[in-house]
């Protein structure tokens, strides 16, 4: 009984190893563009393929159109469906990035980081908000790939609620970067 234990539990180790080796890059995902637009899509493209949306100017200075979208993200269960994407112009009047907002829960917060890091690998840098006892903001991002890039986001209120949980996907990293922190995944040999 306990051999068969053992046995059963170095598979299961063996199969995650596997699964982690072979996870896709975030280039492999999103080289040409992210949900159903190229990276070369203007105003016009994003308003044919998502009418109904609304333009505003996004926290960095950029244009942004955000419409109310109910689909998969990441092949998710429907329950994790997106409830509005905004995708951000850049400076060469191209699509730069997508942001795909979530219902504020920590299960869909949990599904997201979870499906991430078995497509993508581990998350490599991150943002925090500074001096915060409890983080009220945390930004994860994937930038292997840059110019592509991965994050997701989520976000508490004051009492510590949910109150964002966002994945988004851009091909201008440095439009995310600023003051992400670097972190390493592997594990530290303490003697």
């Amino acid at each position: 009984m306990r051999r068969t234990l053992i046995a059963t539990l170095m598979t299961g180790l063996s199969l995650l190893a596997a699964l982690a080796a072979t996870a896709g890059a975030v280039g492999d995902q999103f080289r040409g563009g992210a949900f159903g637009l190229a990276w070369n899509a203007d105003k016009g493209a994003i308003e044919a393929r998502y009418p109904g949306g609304k333009w505003d100017q996004g926290e960095m200075g950029f244009a942004r159109y955000c419409v109310p979208s109910r689909q998969t993200l990441l092949k998710l269960p429907a329950q994790y469906q997106t409830r509005e994407l905004c995708f951000v112009i850049g400076a060469d009047t191209t699509l730069a990035a997508v942001t795909a907002r979530m219902d504020p829960t920590l299960p869909a917060l949990l599904a997201v980081v979870n499906r991430s890091r078995t497509m993508f690998g581990d998350f490599d840098a991150i943002l925090r908000d500074e001096g915060a006892i409890q983080s009220l903001h945390t930004k994860m991002l994937w930038t292997k790939d840059v110019p592509l890039l991965v994050q997701v986001s989520s976000g508490n209120d004051a009492s510590g609620s949910p109150n964002e949980v966002s994945f988004t996907v851009a091909d201008a990293a440095s439009m995310f970067t600023a003051g992400a922190d670097k972190v390493s995944n592997r594990p530290t040999g303490g003697k």
